[in-house]
């Protein structure tokens, strides 16, 4: 069984063998489909991650 990611710019699903760009950020690896993804993400990480943390409805 194979563990698939999505890339937190465009959405697509990513596995760790298939991923062209990985990107440390506080403590998560990321995954990506294309370098220019990870430039994006590089640039602007929280902008991204505010994206998915929204759907993953996170309380404390």
């Amino acid at each position: 069984m194979t563990t698939t990611y999505v890339d937190p710019v465009c959405g697509m699903d990513v596995t760790p063998e298939t991923a062209a760009a990985t990107s440390e950020y506080k403590g998560q690896t990321y995954y990506f489909c294309a370098p220019g993804c990870k430039r994006s993400f590089d640039k602007d990480p929280e902008k991204y991650i505010g994206k998915s943390k929204e759907t993953q409805g996170h309380s404390s």
